[in-house]
């Protein structure tokens, strides 16, 4: 996106800056074409739904950056469902409506990542009705993301309901074989890890339906540690790591909370000082490891995992699993706790 073309820019940034849409994602593909940018603003609300992990983010992202920046000077307002209430408490509360109605209501699109997050919250569900109608009358673009149709969703007003379901809804699908291996690619390439294209092709032929890009990464990454490792394998032995990392991520994933409580008891540090706002070096590096175990061992946002650990920030958790992933390329004692800490979890390695 051109720089000033958003008015405000809120929530987690996505693995890739593409969404790769395969054979399952032919309306994903029509909606990323010159036709479909074009006529996005006529088909709004565009509404993309699908499981967790398939991209819904980045093709927001995408398809949102490549309208605002066909004409002029268009803005951007980019939030969440979870984002839009609380700013609408604050401002209820400070009495800066005014301010609050502006930001979301006078751009040129507006983004709403997952919209199912005000499910709960009913003021917060009328007042985006109204900002969608004025929006919608102004002629202008909403794109807004959930994991299912707007109708499916428990909890949802009706007359929200009816507004999302007013315009052009597209399913988006986890990848499929050909997909997932040009998503590894990218991701090699984006994550600087070097590898050939027979580790590519042996990685790819043992994936199964089903697995997120933020799986593949996990598969990357991991792969990337043990090479580094042991650089010197036979075909035999390649072939069993392979197999093993493809398993380890098939297994069911442990929760966030089995996790945090894994890392807690192995490095002796309690829930409440895991959570709470203690910065004790001892602290603040159990944290960041419990940050980026779960970053790699499920499929929870930057913003989740930050309000797990008491409503932390999504910046700070993506500083925390940074500085933890430099750390384990030679902190050898902190990757023998990632090590025990999956014995704890019965994980695969």
């Amino acid at each position: 996106m051109r720089k000033g073309s958003f008015a405000s820019l809120i929530g987690a940034m996505p693995l890739l800056d593409v969404f790769v849409a395969g054979p399952e994602n032919q309306l994903v593909a029509e909606c990323l074409s010159p036709f479909g940018i074009e006529q996005l603003a006529s088909r709004s609300p565009l509404f993309l739904y699908g499981p967790s992990g398939s991209g819904k983010t980045a093709l927001a992202l995408t398809i949102a950056a490549r309208w605002i920046n066909e004409v002029g000077e268009r803005t951007i307002t980019l939030t969440s469902g979870s984002d839009f209430s609380k700013a609408f408490n604050r401002a209820i509360e400070a009495d800066d409506m005014d301010r609050f109605r502006q930001l979301h209501r006078e751009c040129d699109c507006l983004l709403v990542d997952n919209i199912h997050e005000l499910a709960s919250k009913p003021a917060a569900q009328e007042e985006m009705v109204s900002t969608l109608q004025r929006i919608n009358d102004d002629g202008n673009l909403i794109v807004v993301t959930a994991p299912e149709l707007a109708p499916l969703t428990p909890n949802l007003r009706l007359g929200l309901a009816s507004r999302l379901n007013g315009g052009h809804s597209v399913p988006v699908s986890l990848p499929t074989a050909a997909t997932r291996k040009e998503i590894l690619r990218l991701l090699a390439v984006h994550s600087q890890i070097d590898i050939g294209e027979a580790d590519l092709d042996a990685i790819g032929a043992q994936l199964q339906d089903g697995m997120s890009p933020l799986q593949l990464r996990g598969i990357l990454i991991r792969w990337s540690h043990h090479n580094r490792m042991t650089p010197e394998r036979t075909q035999k032995e390649s072939k069993r790591l392979i197999d093993n990392l493809v398993d380890a991520q098939v297994t069911k994933a442990p929760s966030v909370a089995d996790i945090a409580k894994a890392v807690g008891r192995e490095l002796q540090i309690t829930m409440d000082l895991l959570r709470g706002p203690g910065r004790k070096s001892s602290v603040v590096r159990a944290r960041g490891l419990a940050m980026f175990l779960i970053r790699q061992w499920t499929v929870e946002s930057y913003q989740n995992i930050g309000a797990f650990f008491g409503g932390r920030d999504h910046t700070t958790v993506m500083h925390a699993c940074k500085k933890t992933e430099e750390d384990l390329a030679s902190d050898h004692e902190l990757t023998r706790t990632v090590d025990r800490v999956r014995q704890r979890l019965k994980l695969s390695t």
